[in-house]
Formats: structure tokens, sequence, C-alpha cells
């Protein structure tokens, strides 16, 4: 991960914090974590594990996608059902040539709508990420 991506997750864990008027103390305590920790998360240092990140998602009650960057909105989130990824696998595993390369762009292309590439700075961040 990149030192500008990792500071966008500081920055966003700081005023998710400071929105919900907690110090860097008490949401250390809520975490389960020294203090420093989350000083070196919000200083873009270190990226938290994913377990901090989905806590701290639950505190803030944002998604991890706000906190990981991946998108500008705090609060949509948009999934499939198990059931949805499993029959879309099967129909692209029935595909083959150029038919499985449509389908392939089809998604990325619907992945993309999804997801806003900028960061608060305006930005671009890289949207060759796997599916």
């Amino acid at each position: 991960m990149n030192d500008e991506r990792k500071k966008v997750i500081g920055l966003r864990i700081k005023k998710c914090r400071q929105d919900n008027k907690l110090s860097q103390e008490e949401l250390a305590q809520k975490l389960d974590m020294k203090r420093s920790n989350v000083a070196n998360y919000e200083a873009g240092r270190v990226v938290p594990p994913g377990s901090a990140l989905l806590e701290m998602s639950e505190i803030f009650n944002v998604t991890t996608d706000y906190l990981l960057g991946s998108t500008s909105d705090p609060y949509t989130k948009f999934s499939l059902e198990d059931n949805d990824l499993k029959q879309i696998q099967r129909q692209r595993n029935k595909l083959i040539g150029k038919d499985r390369e449509r389908f392939e762009n089809m998604i990325k292309m619907l992945k993309l709508s999804f997801l806003d590439t900028e960061n608060e700075e305006g930005d671009e961040f890289d949207e060759e990420d796997d599916l």
C-alpha cells in the first residue's frame, strides 16, 4: 500500500474519531489497544489490521470502504448476497473466449460505477484492482 493511501486512511480515522468526540485514548480503550496505535494509524505510519478497521467502522457507524478511502460516502454499503455471487460465478464459468471477456469487462464496469475513485484531495486512486 502506498504512502498516499495510508495517509487517506489515517485522515479518515482521525475525522471519524473527532466527529464522534473521542480522544485518541478513548478510541484506543474501545479498541483494547494503546493510544500510540491510534496515533500511528491517524498519522498514516501504520495501516490498522482488518479487525481494528471493522471495529472502528462499527464504533463510527461508517463503512470499512469509507475508512479505506474506497468511497467518499461513509454510509452506503453495496453488497451482493452469497447466492447472487455464486450465480454470477456459475454464469461466468459457462462462458468462453470473447463472451467471457465481455462478461468480465461488464463486471469491472459495474464495480467501478459503485466506487468513488477520488480521495479528499481529488487525486484518483488506481482503478486496476482485482475483482
